[in-house]
């Protein structure tokens, strides 16, 4: 019956109802996937390609909250060919929208042409005056290059994404200090700066009461990074329910994984496992990206701390080498180097901490590059390759003159020391 008086309705009135229908649903808190079903459903047969477009946006993300990663995905396509019927600047926010979805459901195939896209998209909500998609556009572009190692020009983005947004609201404004700081953070590059940006986004959200998840991820990596262990740890615990209220489950998974390194840097080896579970379990349901690998890796570290078993670990490695994480990679390598090398074994210890400096190298990233030189130092000298052992002590100490992590700075100077009493070589200042 309902389906004879639906026929027999024309196609322009059908339309009308549709819409009706869904300018209803839309009004409604969408609060799960039938909903958000219904929602594209009617959004769809409306003919109204902005109407299917945001709709197909609000069932993405609700997608993502609930890690049904793969339809996250198939409708943010859907929305993409709905988006590019449209003009102007909605096509251009509607656009940025759908490509944070398909980033979040998975890793693009390929990555550079995804950030020059985004950037380009990015240009064009700026040229627009739309500053809150220029923002995000800016944004994601640097995420996907901090991803694959160009840590350079994730740099230039995060700060593009900042500068964007100098005349736009207060919120727009705070989010993008914020997201700014966690990213100078993330790549540990100009530190002051990113200090500086945090404490004026901060104090803008206090007055407006502003809340954002990145506020707390930066102050928590900026303390970490500084060694003030209680002051990280309590932000980061903050931003990871935060990220996870929102439905933000590539955040939550980051701020999961900063605690997990520093239970870790800590010797909370319970700790350290406990949470490396819970990265494991949340990694699982994530994206087809890094977070998986890397959390397998760090099951099979805290499996190495705990049991001294290597096999685990080793098992777990070539994945996270195919998922082209070097940031994750170097991290991992670099405490299996201590781990052999404080149990007596430097053959072992060597060809990890070289690995990790080969990537510390590329990335450009002082602290592990320290954390390596120092571990290589003590090997070598272990092993009784003095001239090798001397060029690095050599290294670490220069290293140990500049802005590196607390962590590194304490560990390598340690290492180093045990080196040099033998070698002769001084070690620091």
């Amino acid at each position: 019956m309902a389906a004879a008086i639906h026929a027999a309705i024309s196609p322009a009135r059908r339309q009308m109802m549709h819409r009706r229908i869904a300018d209803g649903l839309a009004l409604a808190a969408v609060c799960d996937l039938d909903h958000a079903g219904a929602l594209v459903r009617h959004a769809e047969r409306s003919g109204d390609p902005d109407l299917a477009a945001e709709a197909l946006v609000t069932a993405g993300r609700l997608c993502l909250r609930f890690f049904a990663n793969d339809e996250a995905r198939r409708l943010a396509q859907r929305g993409l060919a709905m988006a590019e019927r449209l003009s102007g600047v909605r096509r251009v926010g509607l656009l940025l929208e759908l490509r944070e979805i398909l980033l979040s459901a998975a890793p693009p195939e390929d990555w550079q042409a995804s950030a020059e896209t985004l950037v380009e998209l990015a240009e064009q909500a700026l040229e627009h005056g739309a500053l809150a998609h220029a923002r995000l556009g800016y944004h994601l572009a640097s995420h996907v290059r901090w991803a694959h190692g160009q840590w350079t020009d994730a740099r230039e983005e995060a700060l593009q994404a900042e500068r964007v947004t100098r005349s736009a609201d207060d919120r727009e404004q705070v989010i993008a200090m914020a997201e700014t700081a966690r990213c100078l953070a993330m790549l540990e590059r100009d530190l002051a700066q990113a200090r500086a940006r945090l404490a004026e986004a901060r104090s803008l959200a206090s007055r407006q009461r502003i809340s954002h998840p990145a506020l707390p991820m930066a102050q928590g990596l900026l303390a970490w990074h500084a060694g003030y262990r209680a002051e990280a740890e309590s932000a980061l615990k903050e931003a990871r329910t935060l990220y996870k209220a929102s439905g933000d489950r590539l955040g939550e998974f980051q701020a999961n994984e900063a605690l997990m390194m520093m239970a870790h840097e800590q010797g909370e080896a319970a700790q350290m496992l406990t949470r490396c579970q819970a990265l494991w379990r949340l990694g699982e349901r994530l994206r087809d990206g890094s977070e998986a690998p890397f959390a397998q890796a760090a099951l099979g570290l805290s499996r190495l701390l705990l049991d001294d078993d290597p096999a685990p670990l080793a098992a777990a490695l070539p994945g996270l080498r195919d998922a082209d994480a070097r940031h994750r990679l170097a991290w991992v390598l670099n405490r299996a180097a201590l781990l052999h090398l404080e149990r007596g074994r430097p053959a072992e210890a060597a060809p990890a901490a070289a690995e990790a400096l080969t990537h510390a190298l590329a990335l450009e990233r002082a602290s592990e590059q320290l954390l390596a030189h120092g571990v290589l130092a003590a090997a070598r000298q272990a092993q009784g390759e003095l001239p090798n052992a001397e060029r690095h002590a050599l290294a670490t100490a220069a290293l140990l003159q500049g802005p590196v992590a607390d962590w590194a700075h304490r560990r390598a100077e340690a290492l180093v020391a045990t080196a040099a009493a033998t070698s002769g070589v001084e070690c620091g200042p």
